[in-house]
């Protein structure tokens, strides 16, 4: 009886084990491939006119609403809401705020820059099922 709990926990440890070397492999691969990278054509909008506050180490008031910094680690539904918000705050002239837009005239988004966030926008859209 000892002979055959011994062989139980032996191989019970050794599943636990293989679990915690396997589990943290596959939560990174999905991470990589979960979701999708920001195009060139918006990461160039984004570095001049939103990378200020929305990347580390940016304002942490604009960080918990959108840290593009940490893109890669939203879910695609996450990255398509937060995408989505991106358009409605630019069009909407909610952002970039109108104190960097005073400060840095030539950094502020113009009308095809504008298209160019909300047509990226609108193809990550996630159809819900």
């Amino acid at each position: 009886m000892k002979k055959l709990l011994s062989i139980v926990l032996t191989v019970a440890s050794f599943i636990f084990t293989a679990i915690l070397f396997v589990n943290p492999l596959t939560a990174q691969s999905a991470l990589k491939g979960g979701g999708s990278k920001i195009p060139e054509d918006v990461m160039k909008i984004a570095d001049k006119s939103c990378m200020h506050c929305h990347a580390e180490p940016g304002s942490p008031m604009a960080l918990m609403h959108l840290d593009l910094s940490n893109w890669d680690k939203y879910s695609p539904e996450k990255q398509a809401g937060k995408a989505k918000d991106m358009c409605k705050m630019v069009t909407k002239d909610k952002m970039p705020p109108k104190i960097f837009c005073k400060n840095h005239p030539d950094d502020v988004p113009n009308e095809k820059d504008l298209k160019t966030i909300c047509d990226w926008a609108q193809s990550l859209q996630v159809d819900k099922k």
